[in-house]
């Protein structure tokens, strides 16, 4: 069907786009135009038969570009970029000219987007220094960052001169955040909410800033949207006609929720539309490091986590469902000193949740009964064990939720994560099954106790990836790691 200008097709009917569910599992996953297969192929081969010299059919060598991975890329430019009021010729096709490179790991992106500051100017990337002929360069980071990507920015980075400076964007402010960028500042690293505090760093004030800078020179905003995945965040996609996108890049550690099973290990970059569209040189140098550096994931894990995206949106609705409650659960437990939630009306950072949920994850819970602008359910009973009674606790905003146990030592945290039955002590995070680890002993345990200390990953902050399973078993196994302290 052919779409004129102004949305509406040649048989005089409103262009339709298909919704994030829909395009999840359609986008990429064409049937074969040969032998009418739903599932796509799997395309293993490593180099592909040319027509003459230099004259390809789109693929030369698997590490370049590989069918399987432009499938996967595409459906993840879909999610990230593709509002459901856009429209195209193919109504579930992102026709926006963003696009998405895939990577090994999330590691391997954030590698890629750092070099990228300093790569020169001339093969697409930040220029560097004097943002020109490459090397050096700065990035203002928020300062409660992933561990892997606290270790690259602050350690792995200092061969190449970049300049790392981590800053607490909440505490900073407006007038804060534009003191601490400087000329050469190339990026600023955002992680929404961050890890493992669940802060949520000031974005629209950051989009403002930066906004109002030269458009060629100004540092692009990468926002890390891992704990929440395309489903309840979509930074890339403006509020509305003539608003400017919270980011420029996101970046997404597709191990985790993507692929929700623990089982693929991969990483992805997305350029926005405005800024393919503004600034083409970032996606030639995004494109020409997903070569050179050849850290691409394989064909195999590709079409895996094409499978695993089509049941992002239903497994996204329980595992943040189970979290709010979970969360409202250990809120009014005496063993409790704290409990980050974002979702949760009583977290410091709620105030924010609503501006920043995606308008997929908006239109999902409107159907389940909740009401934007927020309004808690008229049900009284704050009880976690019904709909209306969820409603009254706040938004579901992602699975991810952390806790402090009142006055535990490091030896009481380690009987307590080690006596749960079901939840399962282990780095990584956004699987079906639930999740649990100790950041100061664990995922940060590289940033020394110093730092440690002043981010507030102290030895009783424990880390809870929640997952899908019954909340009545989670909440028993939780009573279960609290007995056993009082023991």
């Amino acid at each position: 069907m052919a779409t004129l200008n102004g949305g509406l097709s040649t048989n005089g009917l409103k262009a339709h786009h298909d919704h994030f569910t829909t395009r999840a599992i359609h986008v990429g996953s064409e049937p074969d135009p040969v032998t009418g297969a739903v599932v796509p192929s799997l395309g293993v081969a490593t180099t592909f038969k040319q027509d003459g010299v230099n004259k390809h059919r789109g693929y030369e060598y698997a590490r370049s570009a590989n069918p399987t991975r432009t499938q996967l890329e595409a459906l993840v430019t879909s999610l990230e970029t593709s509002p459901y009021f856009a429209s195209g010729e193919d109504s579930h096709v992102d026709v926006s000219g963003a696009a998405s490179f895939v990577f090994g790991s999330g590691s391997a992106a954030t590698a890629a987007m750092c070099v990228w500051a300093g790569l020169q100017a001339n093969e697409g990337g930040g220029g560097g220094k004097d943002g020109v002929n490459g090397g050096g360069g700065h990035v203002l980071a928020v300062n409660d960052v992933y561990g892997g990507s606290a270790r690259y920015l602050a350690r792995t980075s200092k061969s190449t001169g970049l300049e790392v400076t981590f800053l607490d964007m909440e505490k900073a402010g407006e007038e804060g955040i534009r003191k601490a960028l400087r000329p050469d500042t190339r990026l600023i690293w955002l992680e929404a909410p961050t890890n493992p505090q669940l802060l949520v760093p000031p974005l629209p004030t950051i989009a403002k800033i930066v906004d109002a800078l030269p458009i060629e020179t100004r540092p692009l905003v990468i926002v890390d949207t891992t704990f929440l995945s395309a489903f309840y965040f979509t930074p890339l996609i403006p509020s509305g006609p003539g608003v400017l996108p919270l980011g420029d890049v996101t970046l997404s550690s597709l191990t985790k929720y993507g692929s929700g099973h623990s089982d693929i290990i991969m990483g992805s970059l997305t350029v926005s539309q405005h800024t393919a569209r503004t600034r083409p040189n970032v996606l030639k140098g995004l494109q020409f490091l997903q070569n050179s550096l050849g850290a691409t994931a394989s064909p195999r894990d590709c079409h895996l986590m094409i499978r695993s995206l089509k049941t992002l949106s239903v497994r996204m609705i329980r595992h943040g469902t189970n979290a709010l409650r979970i969360a409202a659960w250990l809120r009014d437990q005496p063993e409790i000193e704290q409990v980050r939630y974002p979702g949760l009306t009583t977290d410091g950072a709620f105030h924010m949740v609503e501006a920043l949920l995606s308008p997929n994850a908006r239109r999902e819970l409107e159907f389940f009964g909740w009401k934007f602008p927020f309004e808690p359910s008229t049900d009284t009973s704050n009880s976690i064990d019904s709909l209306a009674g969820i409603r009254t606790l706040g938004i579901p905003f992602g699975g991810m939720v952390s806790f402090k146990l009142k006055g535990a030592s490091a030896a009481q945290i380690d009987t307590f994560v080690t006596s749960l039955r079901l939840i399962t002590l282990a780095e990584s995070l956004g699987g079906v099954e639930s999740l649990i680890e100790v950041p100061a002993g664990m995922t940060h345990k590289e940033l020394g106790e110093e730092t440690r200390l002043a981010l507030g990953i102290t030895d009783n902050l424990v880390r809870f990836s929640v997952g899908i399973e019954d909340v009545e078993d989670l909440i028993q196994d939780l009573r279960i790691g609290f007995a056993a302290i009082r023991q």
